[in-house]
């Protein structure tokens, strides 16, 4: 493990720099070991063949000789004619020269063999024998060869067999030493061969034990860094991170942790920015739809709260301190609201809590402990700030299961406790369902309005003492590609339940600026009545857009009237009495409708 450890502390470049260099100088070792191995079986070889050899030959040489300058000389005792002695004579001297440049080889290498003592030995005998051989001549000559037969036989052939023995004696001697030789080689080349096989699988074992520990080091933090990557690709950011070595593993295995924590960072904001709301950390409209799908089936309440006139106060005292406020009824919210219950923010000054395991009287007790806690003074910038709120109830699964359908009662209830100044509200009852026929017909109300099928009517406005058309009233119809003219009671309606209203009007009032000023540039000078709805009067950039239309036409604003009904008045007075003092201060004409 140490070892694996130190590995991981060398680069991966440098173990592989390492783990070659290591191969190739065993490798070298073993190149070395055998040329060294070689060259001293090869000089022994030499040695054997010219030297041990040489004397071995010179050995059977010198007995060779012997025997044939023997043999010569029987011949020459059996042989009675002196001319056929001569020719024998001249051959025996070729061989008894031949005999002694062998012998005087020997004794020249005397030293060289095995036993030098036997040499001396051969020389002497060597002697001896030449005397007897020449006596043995003599007697040939002197006394003819039936009795010189007797002295070769008695003297002369003892003295021959002495030096054939040492001869061939010493031959042998030189044959043993040489097969000796020939086994120490022999066992010498087993020898480095096993040394050269051994070290081979030294550096066999040694390149594998290297590999291993090498791959080892690589492919287990390249396991971790993979269980790392699957790890963060499925979110989980809490695996434990292997210690990084300095090598390039190392540096991977870093630089993965740098990517979850970055990867980990980003997701936290992507999430805070999903579900979280930026002005007072509480829950968005997102989260709190999806905390409110895992309590299915139970029992509970929707409370929506809105703060009254607070766009007075964000205009009045500035944005910074319309979102301190915001800030304040947060905190406040949430010392109230129990840890079971959720508490989210949906947009602009309106926040709903879930409760959860709650009756209706337990409800409204929670509904007025907000009232209570909001109702107390804000300190914002050293301004107190006095506060009303409405809030909107709504009971599942009494009223329903469907998070959209019971934030919409709750926002019905919500207007009708600002309309009646009550303060808190419940749901009323749901309409019925709208027909499959007008669900889809208010699909296609976008669609229409894109295309262009909606249509202005003008009802005229006579005055009856003149008996002229003093105004018009315009009227939106919609002429459907298939359906033909669709009724306004079955549109409308829907349009503002939807909200799709807020795209309609502004299509419409710009529509009957254009009109209105055509008319005038005609010569019908008369005032346009055009009814505006409460998501209208609400609207602040309705206003905007109105004026600018005016200018753009140059239409003077008196030809110009909107016509509200009480109950948008009712809605929000405050929002209500602002965009009707600014409509009112660019000259364009209010009405009631339906007073």
């Amino acid at each position: 493990m140490n070892y694996t450890v130190a590995m991981r502390r060398v680069s991966i470049r440098t173990q592989l720099i390492w783990s070659i260099a290591l191969l190739l100088a065993l490798l070298a070792l073993v190149a070395a070991l055998s040329y060294r191995s070689f060259q001293s079986i090869s000089a022994n070889a030499h040695d054997l063949v010219d030297r041990k050899a040489r004397l071995a030959f010179l050995s059977d040489r010198a007995n060779q000789n012997a025997q044939t300058a023997a043999l010569i000389l029987l011949r020459l005792l059996l042989t009675s004619d002196r001319e056929e002695r001569v020719v024998l004579y001249a051959t025996m001297d070729k061989a008894l020269n031949a005999n002694e440049q062998a012998l005087k080889q020997i004794e020249a290498a005397s030293d060289e063999y095995e036993d030098p003592s036997k040499v001396q030995d051969l020389g002497r005998l060597k002697t001896k024998y030449g005397e007897l051989f020449q006596e043995t001549v003599e007697q040939i000559e002197l006394d003819g060869p039936l009795l010189a037969l007797g002295h070769f036989r008695s003297h002369t052939e003892p003295a021959l067999n002495a030096l054939l023995q040492a001869t061939a004696s010493l031959a042998l001697a030189q044959q043993d030493a040489m097969q000796v030789e020939a086994e120490r080689l022999s066992a010498e080349a087993e020898t480095a061969q096993l040394r050269i096989v051994f070290i081979g699988i030294l550096a066999v074992l040694t390149g594998t034990v290297l590999g291993a520990v090498i791959a080892h080091s690589i492919t287990v933090p390249l396991d971790h860094a993979a269980q790392l990557a699957d790890s963060i690709a499925s979110g989980d950011y809490t695996r434990e991170i292997p210690s990084a070595g300095r090598d390039e593993i190392g540096s991977m295995l870093r630089a993965l942790c740098s990517m979850r924590d970055r990867v980990a960072e980003r997701e936290d904001h992507i999430h805070r920015i999903a579900y979280v709301d930026s002005l007072t950390s509480l829950p968005n409209r997102n989260r709190f739809f999806e905390d409110f799908a895992r309590f299915q089936g139970a029992q509970g309440a929707l409370l929506l709260i809105d703060i009254d006139r607070f766009s007075a106060i964000n205009d009045a005292l500035g944005h910074a301190v319309g979102d301190a406020l915001l800030q304040g009824v947060a905190e406040r919210l949430r010392a109230v609201v129990g840890s079971q219950d959720r508490l989210a923010r949906l947009w602009g000054d309106e926040f709903v809590v879930m409760l959860c395991g709650v009756d209706s009287d337990a409800m409204l007790t929670v509904a007025d402990r907000i009232r209570a806690a909001l109702t107390e003074p804000i300190i914002v910038a050293g301004q107190r700030l006095d506060l009303q709120v409405s809030i909107g109830m709504s009971r599942f699964p009494t009223d329903g299961t469907d998070p959209t359908r019971l934030m919409r009662l709750a926002d019905n209830a919500l207007r009708n406790a600002k309309r009646r100044h009550t303060g808190i509200a419940m749901a009323q009852p749901a309409a019925p369902e709208p027909a499959a026929e007008q669900l889809t017909l208010i699909g296609e109300m976008r669609r229409a309005l894109e295309q262009n099928h909606f249509e202005v009517f003008y009802q005229p406005k006579m005055e009856l003492a003149s008996r002229r058309i003093a105004g018009a009233e315009a009227l939106i119809r919609w002429r459907h590609p298939e359906r033909g003219l669709v009724s306004p009671g079955l549109f409308i309606p829907f349009a503002e339940q939807t909200g799709f209203i807020r795209e309609i009007t502004p299509w419409l009032i710009q529509r009957v600026i254009e009109d209105t000023s055509r008319l005038r540039r005609a010569g019908l000078d008369m005032v346009v009545s055009a009814n505006l709805s409460t998501h209208d009067l609400l609207n602040m950039d309705l206003v905007t857009m109105i004026i600018k239309a005016l200018e753009r036409e140059n239409l003077p604003s008196a030809f110009l009237c909107l016509e509200i009904t009480e109950s948008a008045l009712m809605e929000d007075p405050d929002c209500a009495r602002e965009n009707l003092q600014q409509l009112a201060t660019h000259g364009i004409k209010l009405a009631v409708d339906d007073y």
